[in-house]
């Protein structure tokens, strides 16, 4: 495809050379003849510095912010170089073009949301397997098409290179929808300008991310993206899926109105799918769901209230987009688990161990709260906090870690490039005088080692803020770490 027609309507002009584009990227190391190079700046590099290293690759076409010096220009007469004043939405753009616009081909769910937008994502795409389709799923944890893993995850939401390409593969291997997790950082940076959205579903909004967003104002913002980007969405039968009991539904629902179909969920609050009865047992949580067609039982293999939001969400999704909602309760009944969400590690101990990936305050809050309404002796938290990550949620987390556990070990988590023992400072400021149900354990094979070493029969032990990772990021490497796998091996060290 020529230069011109890759950057077509992307506010890029090209005037002169007009090369043939074999790729688009912006990693120099993967360049090669024809490619085109988008010099992005990054968190700790910055892309026009690997200009040369992709030109001498063969790249056929650079754009960057600022022109490139005229010497590099100069020493490569066959490339073509363009500036933009917004790279991001140039190479959303770019992207879109260059793989023929995969999501007009595609039934595209958007899912954001502070929590629950993997879970919510895993259940939708059980849903979807059950009615027979192949749907392709974006997330978290890893990209999947008919349920099988095609590739681990980088980001939540990839690059818009590496989405639009992930689209059209999908797409070609038989997807008619997709299912897709979109974080607010790609909202923010534009990953998903170029995405024709079906439906766009809002699960709730936290405290997250501040430390990239600044304030939560511009986070939720950020969120709200999404329903811009549905609301000119060229779909016919669009629809946005909101959680009536978060406080930033009015907002929403008001924006919306008149312009695209609303669907709404919750508990506390009327909405199209409503929860009622909930109960929160030691193996399944069962509630009624109340519909415009009707009330259908519901029992989830998830535990916990957030996870009859989650399930809410994701009926709603699929109901408001043509699936039967009583197929749809059912095939969201039918997950097993979804990893590192609230996943049991089973041993053949007598007491319970969770793994989940709560890493705020208030997931951290919502699973506690959850685990204390089931039958239990005592509750076991082991936690830290992500090095170079929102420094204003270490103290809450603490706080609600003592507050809803009986004892709390707090230990490190990903530190990355700040001490770890000053990461546990920072916890330390909001549970230092007004608890002492707390222990500090640095290591965190440690901590999970001591934890399980005191469960007794009918505790509870959670390992919270890893999840499904599986590795451990240092200052200088990044280590293999599984919490389930540690947990497993206290336990039966323990047991045998």
């Amino acid at each position: 495809m020529k230069l011109s027609k890759v950057l077509e309507g992307s506010g890029t002009a090209v005037e002169g050379r007009d090369p043939v584009v074999s790729s688009v990227l912006n990693d120099s190391r993967l360049a090669g003849p024809g490619s085109l190079f988008f010099a992005l700046p990054g968190a700790r590099t910055d892309g026009s510095l690997f200009i040369r290293q992709a030109l001498e690759r063969g790249a056929a076409a650079v754009i960057t912010a600022a022109p490139v010096p005229p010497e590099t220009a100069s020493a490569f007469p066959h490339a073509a170089f363009l500036t933009a004043p917004d790279l991001n939405r140039a190479l959303s753009k770019a992207a879109a073009n260059f793989h023929g616009h995969p999501s007009s081909r595609l039934k595209v769910y958007g899912i954001t949301g502070t929590k629950g937008k993997t879970t919510t994502a895993y259940l939708l795409e059980n849903i979807l397997l059950g009615q027979g389709l192949s749907p392709g799923v974006i997330g978290t944890i890893d990209y999947r098409v008919g349920g099988k893993v095609i590739a681990a995850a980088a980001n939540t939401t990839p690059l818009a290179h590496t989405l639009q390409e992930l689209l059209a593969g999908m797409a070609a291997a038989g997807a008619s929808s997709v299912v897709m997790e979109v974080s607010s950082h790609a909202l923010a940076l534009g990953r998903v300008e170029d995405v024709d959205f079906d439906c766009a579903v809002f699960t709730n909004l936290q405290r997250d991310h501040l430390d990239f967003h600044k304030d939560r104002e511009s986070y939720f913002l950020a969120k709200a993206r999404l329903f811009d980007l549905l609301e000119r969405s060229p779909k016919k039968d669009k629809y946005a899926v909101i959680n009536a009991d978060d406080e930033r539904a009015p907002w929403l629902l008001k924006k919306l109105a008149g312009r695209v179909r609303t669907v709404t969920f919750g508990i506390e609050n009327e909405a199209d799918f409503r929860a009622a009865d909930v109960e929160i047992l030691a193996d399944m949580t069962r509630f009624t769901l109340k519909t415009p067609a009707g009330e259908i039982p519901v029992r989830l293999n998830l535990l916990g209230r957030h996870n009859v939001y989650n399930a809410l969400a994701a009926i709603a999704a699929a109901a408001g987009g043509g699936v039967d909602a009583r197929a749809a309760a059912g095939g969201a009944g039918a997950l097993a688990n979804v990893p590192g969400r609230l996943q049991r590690v089973d041993a053949g101990q007598d007491f319970t161990v969770f793994v989940d990936y709560a890493h705020t305050d208030a997931s951290l809050e919502n699973v506690l709260s959850g685990l204390g309404l089931m039958p239990h002796r005592r509750i076991i938290t082991v936690f830290g906090c992500g090095g170079d990550r929102d420094r204003t949620k270490r103290a809450p987390m603490g706080a609600v870690a003592c507050a809803l556990s009986d004892l709390a070990i707090v230990t490190s988590d990903n530190p990355r490039s700040e001490d770890p023992m000053a990461i546990i400072d920072d916890i330390e400021k909001g549970i230092v005088d007004k608890f002492t149900n707390f222990e500090i354990i640095p290591d965190r094979r440690h901590a999970i080692e001591a934890a399980v070493a005191q469960a007794a029969k009918g505790d509870i032990v959670l390992i919270a803020g890893k999840g499904h990772e599986t590795y451990q990021i240092l200052k200088d490497s990044t280590i293999h770490f599984s919490d389930a796998e540690t947990a497993a091996a206290a336990i039966r060290k323990k047991t045998s």
